[in-house]
């Protein structure tokens, strides 16, 4: 199973550790933001694999096969009229970044999800040769499609870079669509994965890929507003641990965001 990360854990950390450095700190100039946040992500997989095997008698296939195929997709974007918040504050030739603790930071976001995924075996030794072949038998595909949910974003500053990270919530019955990590696949998402060990994993739809931007300082002290884009794909081969072969889960992910900073008018 992949590693899960709480947004909402990192969000309290990260308000505790701030408020306990401004205690120490003298303001000397500070900025409220109103943020906005659009984007989509999308994760394309694909997996073939075979077992095969050869009857001592005449007739009978009995090889294994799996194939599955699909797509997990998001699209997100901040309303107008309801900005996310965000505070920099100067001090001591320092700039601190607060992500606002009060309010709501969940965006709406359209979700969606198509897959299959099958498992077959051919005919068992000893078969006639007018037995039928046993049908496919295909994972369970009633919660696919497309659904209204909501990211619960996070974003952080420091030393040149941001860092934006969310996750997906108010989906349900996703569970019962093939995903890209399907359990007869036989693939360790959490030990061959493909992007950087420490950072939140979108690879399966439920998180956004967290990415880590280069912004500086300056673009906060001028007081204006300012865009800040961030995309990057990565393509995935997860070998499968008990299929001969060596075949792969082959996995394509491609994350797209723009961040928007405007200076806060009361």
């Amino acid at each position: 199973m992949l590693r899960r990360v709480s947004v909402a854990a990192v969000l309290a950390f990260a308000c505790a550790l701030t408020a306990a450095t401004a205690a120490q700190a003298t303001v000397l100039d500070h900025e409220d933001w109103e943020v906005f946040i659009t984007g989509k992500q999308a994760t394309t997989w694909s997996f073939a694999a075979e077992q095969p095997e050869e009857c001592i008698t005449y007739y009978g296939t009995p090889s294994q096969v799996a194939n599955g195929n699909g797509r997990v997709a998001m699209v997100f974007t901040t309303p107008a009229k309801q900005p996310l918040s965000a505070e920099t504050a100067f001090f001591n030739g320092r700039m601190r970044f607060t992500w606002e603790s009060l309010g709501d930071h969940r965006i709406p976001a359209a979700w969606s999800k198509r897959g299959v995924f099958s498992t077959s075996t051919g005919k068992p030794c000893g078969s006639r040769p007018d037995d039928p072949v046993p049908l496919p038998q295909f994972a369970d595909a009633s919660g696919c499609g497309r659904q209204k949910g909501e990211l619960n974003v996070y974003a952080s500053w420091k030393d040149g870079v941001l860092i934006v990270q969310g996750a997906v919530e108010g989906v349900r019955g996703a569970e019962s669509c093939p995903g890209v990590f399907e359990q007869a696949m036989h693939v360790d998402p959490e030990n061959d994965r493909c992007t950087p060990g420490s950072w939140i994993d979108g690879t399966d739809g439920t998180y956004l890929q967290e990415l880590h931007t280069p912004l500086p300082r300056r673009k906060f002290s001028a007081g204006r507003a300012f865009t800040v884009k961030a995309q990057h794909e990565y393509d995935c081969d997860f070998p499968a641990t008990i299929w001969p072969g060596n075949p792969v889960l082959k996995a394509d992910l491609v994350t797209s965001y723009e961040v928007t900073f405007k200076p806060r008018r009361y």
